[in-house]
């Protein structure tokens, strides 16, 4: 690794694991907004927010409506003018309480470790019903999402606003915590405006139908861009590592390189999921290898293995899934050789799957040495 004084420090270990997410916190997705240079007021992207800035009493467009946005959009208005989102496509939203009152009764009626338990189980199945509910009956699941927002809205309700072009669950669902968002819209500091930008002027936005939006603050919440390892160059015996070209193997390991394993969540459901049946599963790893005597463990795919490959972003039409997805390792259809989006399903496998389940080699590094002579 770099230091701050130019030089590099060296670290050494016997087994690699990285849990560095998959965005590019350096370099945002760049939307190209035509004019923003133009603009004399003060242009954000909330990955690089300014410390203390004072934005009271002034006049918002946050530029997009994905997470990010949502999140921004009540926060802001509470000191500023007026928050106007700005967004080319609606999203769907789910409305949530911040506080779970039954997890907070299961708390205090059980043991801790069995309250944990059963409120993990509950909200882990709640989600999983309803993204496949979603994906099922795709119509009547929109019908009650926007029924649940047109309730938080009241007379600012606006359909065109607030029905996507895809169906739910093509592409992440924003969680509005307690209806934060709707609240802000519905008092009149925030509200929503859709359209395409024709030009960014001095003072504001210019839409396609001509409709401007005066604006002394820009926020531009386009979106992120993926990142492979945390853009950490791979090599094996001081060969690169292209990471696009190999398989995932038990969601975590990559076909043909030893010792290294890389935690990529899900899509569908909380990130963490996949980390906790992951870890479970390294740490039986780690066990085999110590009992062997083993030092090193590669997945081993010979180049003729005819797996057939499948691509889980394409369950998805989200922007970011798809101008990154040649970044990601590819994925078969079938066990060990995929990432899966299905925690229950992974973790039944992973609990069962044997370590030495013929596809894993196992070497020591004394016999490494010889071979090498």
């Amino acid at each position: 690794t770099k230091q701050p004084d130019g030089t590099t420090l060296a670290y050494s270990c016997r087994f690699l694991f990285l849990g560095t997410g998959y965005y590019d916190y350096d370099n945002p997705h760049d939307a190209q907004i035509p004019g923003l240079e133009a603009f004399k007021g003060k242009v954000i992207h909330p990955q690089f927010w300014p410390e203390d800035y004072d934005y009271s009493g002034k006049r918002v467009v946050i530029i997009g409506s994905g997470a990010t946005a949502v999140t921004v959009v009540p926060a802001m208005a509470k000191t500023a003018a007026h928050v106007t989102m700005l967004q080319r496509t609606p999203t769907w939203y789910g409305i949530q309480p911040g506080r779970d009152r039954l997890s907070s009764r299961i708390r205090r009626w059980l043991p801790e470790k069995w309250a944990w338990a059963l409120n993990r189980m509950r909200a882990q199945r709640m989600h999983e019903f309803l993204f496949n509910r979603a994906r099922t009956q795709p119509e009547e699941f929109g019908n009650l999402l926007k029924g649940m927002v047109r309730k938080q809205l009241g007379e600012a309700w606006r359909e065109e606003d607030y029905t996507p072009p895809y169906n739910p669950w093509e592409q992440r669902l924003c969680l509005v915590p307690d209806g934060d968002m709707f609240k802000a819209i519905r008092s009149g500091r925030a509200s929503v405006v859709t359209g395409t930008i024709d030009a960014v002027t001095e003072d504001g936005i210019v839409l396609n139908d001509g409709r401007k939006l005066d604006a002394d603050v820009i926020v531009t919440a386009t979106g992120l861009r993926l990142s492979t390892l945390g853009k950490i160059g791979l090599s094996v015996d001081g060969v690169p590592v292209d990471v696009p070209q190999h398989f995932w193997y038990r969601d975590c390991m990559l076909s043909n390189v030893p010792n290294f394993a890389v935690v990529f969540g899900y899509l569908n459901a909380g990130w963490t999921l996949r980390v906790d049946i992951v870890t479970d599963w390294l740490c039986r790893l780690f066990r085999q290898m110590e009992a062997w005597r083993m030092d090193v463990a590669t997945p081993a795919l010979p180049d003729d293995h005819g797996l057939e490959e499948y691509q889980p972003f394409d369950l998805f039409s989200s922007g970011y899934l798809q101008r990154g997805k040649h970044l990601i390792p590819k994925s078969a259809t079938t066990a060990p050789w995929r990432i899966h989006m299905h925690y229950r399903e992974d973790k039944r496998e992973l609990e069962s799957a044997p370590i030495d389940d013929g596809w894993m080699k196992f070497e020591r590094l004394s016999n490494m040495a010889v071979a090498a002579e």
